[in-house]
């Protein structure tokens, strides 16, 4: 594990992030990088995966979000353009980049991971899922949409489409599918809750 590199990729990413409109974001800010970060290394070690693997996976979540600053769309691709300048400037070998890249590239919503290195980060991005603090996470994200993105709901079809997006949405890894599993039903069933009071 190189954690001298890790370093010098967390400091960037948290310079760049906190530089720009991220730091006014309610969800897509350096918070959720960190969390993103945790959860990649959690998953990955559960999942008996190699140093060298962990590592790639923990540069490739600093990395996954920062495209954000310059906006939402697309931002997935000008992630990969800050980790390849970067990572290329610090002698990464280029298949390690490779490696990164895919990563990165898989967190493309709708997902679809194929390696198992692309199933634990697109887990750890969408972990929130299976978490008890869901619905703050949730609520950030919809502030988020709406001041940043202009996309409005009403409260019956954000909780319809939160309902419908978690129900559909299966974890990839077998650590995930465990440990985040039966709170992602529970936050499935509080959605429902707040359905039926509304």
């Amino acid at each position: 594990m190189n954690k001298e590199l890790i370093d010098k990729v967390r400091v960037y990413c948290k310079e760049v992030m906190e530089s720009s409109r991220c730091k006014k974001l309610q969800f897509h800010n350096w918070q959720h990088t960190k969390d993103v970060v945790e959860n990649s290394e959690l998953i990955a070690r559960n999942e008996k995966l190699t140093e060298e693997m962990v590592e790639e996976l923990i540069i490739s979540s600093y990395f996954h979000d920062l495209g954000n600053t310059q906006g939402s769309t697309d931002h997935e691709k000008r992630s990969c353009e800050y980790a390849q300048e970067f990572l290329t400037a610090q002698g990464y070998s280029d298949q390690k980049i490779m490696n990164i890249l895919y990563n990165i590239k898989a967190t493309t919503m709708p997902q679809h991971p194929e390696t198992i290195s692309e199933k634990v980060i697109c887990d750890a991005d969408l972990a929130h899922l299976g978490k008890a603090n869901f619905l703050d996470k949730n609520k950030a994200l919809r502030l988020e949409w709406e001041r940043y993105s202009n996309v409005l709901f009403t409260d019956e079809q954000w909780i319809g489409m939160n309902v419908s997006f978690l129900s559909q949405h299966s974890f990839h890894t077998d650590f995930a599918k465990e440990y985040y599993g039966t709170q992602k039903i529970e936050n499935i069933k509080a959605l429902n809750i707040y359905k039926s009071v509304g």
